[in-house]
Formats: C-alpha cells, sequence, structure tokens
C-alpha cells in the first residue's frame, strides 16, 4: 500500500525539513538560564547539597516541582518533605537533575499545547507511569528514569506534531485515507523520511539526557537494539504497549507493533517464567498505579 500513496509523500525534502530545524534547536528549544545552571551544578562533584537547594528554591515552579515529586508515591518516603534541602539529600544530585531536566523539556513543549491534539500528552504520561510499574514489577531499584524514559519516548512525534504541524497533519489525513493498509510508523518514516524515535534521540542528545535514557526512547519500538541499558528500553517497550492496548494512544486507536521477543532472555533473568500473562496481570494494574501517581505527573506540569 505504500506505493500508492508514495508520489505525495516527499520524504527527502521532508527529511531535510526535519534535520534543518534540528539543527537549530538551540534557537528555540534550548533550556532556560536557571535550569542551565542546576544541570551544571549537578553535573560536578564540587558542589554542596546546600548550595543546590539555595538554586532550586530561587525558582519557585522547579522548587514546587520538586517538593510534590518527593512527596509522591513515586518514591515511598514514609515522612511528608518540606523542605527543598531534605529532598536533595534524600533524592541525590543525579535524580535531582534528571527530574529538572526532564520538567523543563515539558514545559518547553507544554506552552505550544503538548502534542496536538492532547492525546499524546496523556499517553506519554501513562506510559512514563507504566514504566515505572514494569520495573517495580521485575523487582529493580525504582529511579526516576523510569518514568522519565516512558514519560518523553515519543519527544520526537511531539516535535513533529508541534513543530511541522502542517505537514503532521498532512501525514495523518492520508493515515486516515487509507484506512488499515497501512500503519502509522511505516508512514511516518515513509513521509518524513526519519522516524519519531530517531528525532526523539537527537532531542535527548542536545538536552544532554543519559545515555541510557537516550537509548531507551531511540529504541523504545526495538529494545534489543539499546546498546546502553536495554532492560530500561526493554520497560519503556512494554509499558507503550501496555498502554496501547488499553487505548491510551496517541492516535486514538489500538494499533501497537509487536513485543520485541528479543528481550525475552533479559527479561525472564530477572524473572522466571515470565510470559504472556504477566503482561495481562501488569495491564490490569495500569489504571490503579495511573490515579496512584497522579500528583508526581502534575508535577511535570506546572
Amino acid at each position: 500500500m505504500i506505493f500508492l500513496v508514495e508520489g505525495k509523500l516527499y520524504p527527502e525534502q521532508n527529511r531535510e525539513h526535519v534535520l534543518h530545524l534540528l539543527s537549530r534547536c538551540e534557537d528555540f528549544l534550548a533550556l532556560p538560564s536557571p535550569v542551565q545552571v542546576i544541570l551544571g551544578v549537578t553535573s560536578g562533584r564540587s558542589t554542596s547539597s546546600t548550595t543546590l537547594a539555595s538554586l532550586i528554591q530561587n525558582d519557585p515552579v522547579i522548587a514546587s516541582g520538586i517538593i510534590a515529586i518527593a512527596n509522591s508515591p513515586y518514591y515511598g518516603f514514609s515522612k511528608k518533605i518540606h523542605r527543598i534541602s531534605h529532598a536533595v539529600s534524600l533524592l541525590g544530585f543525579e535524580e535531582i537533575r534528571n527530574l529538572v531536566l526532564s520538567m523543563a523539556v515539558v514545559q518547553l513543549f507544554d506552552h505550544r499545547g503538548f502534542g496536538s491534539p492532547d492525546r499524546i500528552w496523556r499517553h506519554s504520561c501513562a506510559v512514563g507511569v507504566a514504566t515505572r510499574m514494569v520495573a517495580g514489577f521485575f523487582k529493580v531499584k525504582i529511579e526516576s528514569k523510569f518514568f522519565l524514559a516512558g514519560l518523553l519516548h515519543d519527544i520526537g512525534k511531539v516535535f513533529l506534531s508541534q513543530y511541522l504541524p502542517d505537514k503532521y497533519t498532512e501525514m495523518l489525513a492520508i493515515l486516515e485515507r487509507e484506512g488499515g493498509g497501512i500503519t502509522y510508523h511505516v508512514l511516518e518514516e515513509a513521509f518524513f523520511g526519519i522516524s519519531h524515535a530517531q528525532i526523539g534521540k537527537m532531542l535527548m542528545e542536545f538536552w544532554n539526557f543519559p545515555e541510557g535514557v537516550v537509548h531507551a526512547v531511540q529504541c523504545h519500538h526495538a529494545p534489543s537494539n539499546a546498546v546502553t541499558d536495554a532492560f530500561l528500553a526493554s520497560c519503556v517497550h512494554i509499558a507503550d504497549l501496555i498502554c496501547t492496548v488499553r487505548g491510551i494512544s496517541p492516535l486514538g486507536d489500538r494499533y501497537f507493533l509487536a513485543m520485541d521477543k528479543k528481550v525475552v532472555p533479559l527479561l525472564t533473568g530477572l524473572k522466571e517464567n515470565f510470559c504472556t500473562e504477566d503482561l495481562f496481570s501488569l495491564l490490569g494494574q495500569l489504571d490503579l498505579e495511573i490515579d496512584r501517581q497522579s500528583g508526581f505527573v502534575s508535577a511535570f506540569r506546572r
């Protein structure tokens, strides 16, 4: 079916346009100065917790977000946290860095209407929560990277919808017209000459996200290809499938790619006899987990 519409796609021209925009990220997707300062001090070894807490407190939006996150069920601390200094002490520099970076990225897109339509945002949040849930299922240490990789897995799709809205709308119109004759993922790459996963990787590298998170975004449809932290990529992959099956899809349908079976040995190494029944069990927990983590999610859209 791809050949029936190929004459109208102009993938090389569209790819050049996408790559040109990405080459100019510094002009319109640079992080705010206060965020860059916080990222700078958390990347070093000589900064004190007191200095970091002071920098965070100077930005009320970031400060309120960190407090909300620290008090959410995501981390499960037994006592309520009131002070930024306490949150910094409990979470640590790396977690603070990842959280601040992700909040800033979400706000870069949120002021434009994060994802048009809003289904992209709903799907992204759900996948973030589900990724954390999947990691918990395998009983690994819960870190912010699980939610963040899930939250931002479709950032390339958000980029296309916001910075090339006419082209993105044109592509969706073709998808609608073709019915079931072509899948979104095949059409996207044929239309733009590049996938949203590739775009996502380039954006995550621009913002200097940890390598494991970069590869999770790049490989969320094929986690076995992840060079770093294939388990994180696998958690995002499974979460994406679960949310799409549940009907929480950016396209409003239930189409999803098949599970990457090459990661099964990795997963069975963490949980013996991991199987399809486990996926259905996770699916059954999804709505409750989304509700339980609503406070954590809302901290990213302040």
